[in-house]
């Protein structure tokens, strides 16, 4: 079984899980419909996003070396095994005899080609390019075999190139970035079709060291959550992707199958200190913010209690995750105590860039964030952006308000790590920045000990939640819904494994 990123643990099954092979005797379908609640705005490049909501579009089309398992380890995909040579030095032993879906052979080539892409300057721009800073060299040893080099020790190099998809090198090399995206060509499952507006169209690749069930494949935008249900109940769609925990009982009626999973990311409202003067940049301010949101009520009445409040940016399945840290308890007294002692007695106003649709009810999160901060002074201003735009702001650091939406984020690698640098000193440019939080992060990034690690991480989160870079909320989810004649489902960290469903007639 597949799985491309990153997985968040068990599922939660919230009604009988529709997976298995399809025992109705009947004819499978032979078309996979699929509703998500955005299509990536860089259609087929598969650098320009991590996560929700490119995953969707590009998990069937491309794969990377490694994979993490449901227990948060680096599993073999296109890499079949590797090893540590010295602290600096990786190699990695490729699966043989696979091709790209226009012909081209996967070999240790086309990883240099990759790589040398991502550490160009416009690679280096790029969200995955980013996300693989580290790396310094790439090399191919023989065929089958590829040596990475670190600017420093890597103790999750494994882990981190499950970010990093191997494209076709002669159509990236022709097409340039621009002309793949609306051509790509991967080892996936899949190849596109067409990309229209709202819409991506797949057809199997049978030469895939993965070779899908059913022929077609499409994934249609549909931007409002209830409407994605209604496609369900209607028989448009056979997967329903990003719902609300308020439409079960319309999921159940229409005897499709809900998914609770949890999802390995936090959300929260991230705190922009590093341009301007804003009240954000006193740390009673900061913390006093968390203290003023009741998260448990937004756990019980938005989330139907399948959530948990955030104490850290880590979640449970993380490598990392610091169990002794607690969330900010609800505490409105304190959180005006602290604001009057830092000279915010009488609140203030604040502004934040937000996208909804990404995480189920987060407009709903967002909105009694709001209302719990009111309560104590601080008067929220919402402003809803486009991910395209929201994504632009992250990259060039941009932003407009001394607030924005932003996940704590472990996929892909799930390791607390991951998420402790974008919110720190060490995300360029950086909205937030804590010193005192550097050496622990130094510590954590070239330990190869693992339980040292651990202890290390651990360490961070107590030192990041008292001196939050942003406003914690909940420990997400993901709920999605299937037709009640699909089979062989599974949702890995947003992964879906579209290539083991079928659909019964």
């Amino acid at each position: 079984m597949r799985r491309f990123c990153a997985a968040a643990g068990v599922a939660l099954i919230v009604m009988a899980a529709g997976c298995g092979t399809d025992d109705s005797g009947e004819a499978p379908a032979r078309v996979l419909r699929v509703g998500v609640q955005s299509l990536p705005p860089g259609q087929g490049n598969p650098f320009t996003g991590i996560g929700s909501p490119g995953v969707y579009a590009w998990s069937p089309m491309f794969d990377a070396l490694t994979l993490i398992d449901a227990n948060g380890r680096p599993a073999p995909a296109l890499a079949l095994r590797w090893a540590s040579v010295d602290p600096t030095t990786w190699t990695f032993t490729l699966r043989p005899a696979v091709t790209f879906s226009n012909g081209e052979a996967f070999d240790a080539a086309a990883v240099v080609a990759t790589f040398d892409y991502l550490h160009s300057t416009a690679g280096k721009a790029t969200v995955v390019g980013q996300e693989l800073a580290a790396l310094t060299a790439a090399t191919a040893v023989s065929a089958t075999e590829v040596r990475f080099t670190t600017a420093k020790p890597d103790p999750i190099l494994p882990n981190r190139v499950a970010s990093m998809p191997v494209v076709a090198p002669r159509a990236w090399a022709t097409l340039g970035a621009k002309g793949f995206a609306a051509k790509p060509v991967g080892t996936g499952s899949y190849k596109l079709e067409q990309w229209s507006p709202g819409k991506a169209v797949y057809t199997a690749y049978d030469g895939s060291w993965r070779k899908p069930k059913i022929p077609r494949l499409e994934i249609t935008e549909i931007g409002d959550p209830a409407a994605r249900v209604q496609a369900l109940e209607s028989g448009q769609l056979e997967l329903a992707l990003v719902l609300a925990p308020d439409q079960l009982r319309r999921i159940r009626a229409a005897q499709a199958t809900a998914q609770v999973n949890p999802a390995p990311q936090v959300m929260s409202l991230a705190f922009v200190t590093t341009k301007g003067k804003t009240p954000l940049a006193d740390q009673r301010v900061r913390q006093a913010l968390n203290y003023a949101v009741d998260k448990q009520s937004i756990v019980d009445n938005v989330l139907a209690g399948l959530a948990k409040p955030a104490s850290q940016g880590a979640t449970p399945a993380a490598f990392g995750y610091a169990k002794g840290v607690t969330p900010y308890p609800y505490q409105p007294e304190t959180a005006k105590r602290l604001l009057a002692e830092a000279g915010y007695g009488n609140g203030f106003a604040l502004a934040a860039e937000i996208v909804v649709g990404a995480f189920p009810a987060d407009a709903e999160i967002y909105q009694a964030m709001a209302a719990d901060l009111a309560k104590v002074g601080v008067r929220v201003t919402l402003r809803q952006v486009t991910f395209a735009a929201w994504l632009d702001k992250f990259t060039k650091g941009s932003w407009d308000t001394p607030a924005f939406g932003l996940s704590w984020n472990t996929a892909p690698t799930l390791d607390a790590s991951r998420p402790y640098a974008i919110f720190s000193c060490t995300k360029k440019p950086a909205f937030f920045c804590d010193q005192a939080a550097l050496p622990l992060q130094a510590e954590a990034s070239t330990e190869f000990d693992a339980d040292k690690r651990a202890v290390i991480l651990s360490e961070l989160g107590a030192v990041v939640h008292d001196n939050p870079p942003s406003l914690l909320l909940v420990e997400q989810i993901d709920l999605n819904a299937t037709a009640k004649n699909v089979n062989g489902y599974r949702n890995d960290n947003r992964v879906i494994d579209y290539h083991e469903m079928t659909v019964g007639a």
